[in-house]
């Protein structure tokens, strides 16, 4: 009976440090921000269709994208799981508008963190912005796009390199 409770004891130590050890791995690893929980916020079209576009005379990989039209679009995304523990530091994206969009009136692009605005870009035919944005507090991530004419159409903005980093652990010395 002494040894079965030894080797149950033993079970449960082994199943323990290998969930702690997994977790670390994934805490360690970035993740694109599409793995977060994404849903449209706004009335324009939020889409996730993956497709090569030239910004900026450079062709990305965009895994999204938001049309504005004459309006807004917008995205909000949930970064952080239920048990409140932060997941990630940083959110570092490119946004832009194809080259081949030359007529498209300007779209403002506003960052959000928790309902915080932390940044704003305005974005013009084959312009294309890089950032790097705090979200370390942070439970949700939204980016609205909004069109700056209400009588002319703005086309996609695209986003790529869409990375979440995790939080820097630091571990004490001995």
């Amino acid at each position: 009976m002494q040894k079965q409770k030894l080797n149950l004891q033993a079970a449960i130590l082994s199943m323990s440090l290998v969930t702690i050890s997994t977790n670390s791995v994934l805490a360690q690893t970035p993740v694109s921000l599409l793995q977060a929980k994404c849903v449209s916020s706004g009335l324009g079209s939020f889409r996730q269709n993956p497709v090569d576009v030239a910004i900026s005379k450079a062709v990305y990989t965009s895994p999204f994208y938001l049309g504005a039209g004459t309006r807004s679009a917008a995205v909000t995304c949930k970064i952080r799981n239920n048990d409140d523990r932060p997941l990630f530091q940083t959110l570092r994206l490119g946004v832009g508008m194809r080259d081949n969009n030359p007529n498209s009136p300007p779209v403002t692009v506003n960052f959000y963190v928790d309902g915080d605005k932390t940044e704003t870009k305005t974005i013009s035919p084959g312009t294309r912005e890089l950032l790097a944005l705090d979200v370390s507090k942070g439970t949700n991530v939204t980016i609205e796009a909004v069109c700056s004419s209400s009588a002319q159409y703005c086309y996609r903005v695209y986003f790529f390199n869409t990375i979440l980093e995790p939080l820097v652990a630091t571990t004490p010395k001995k």
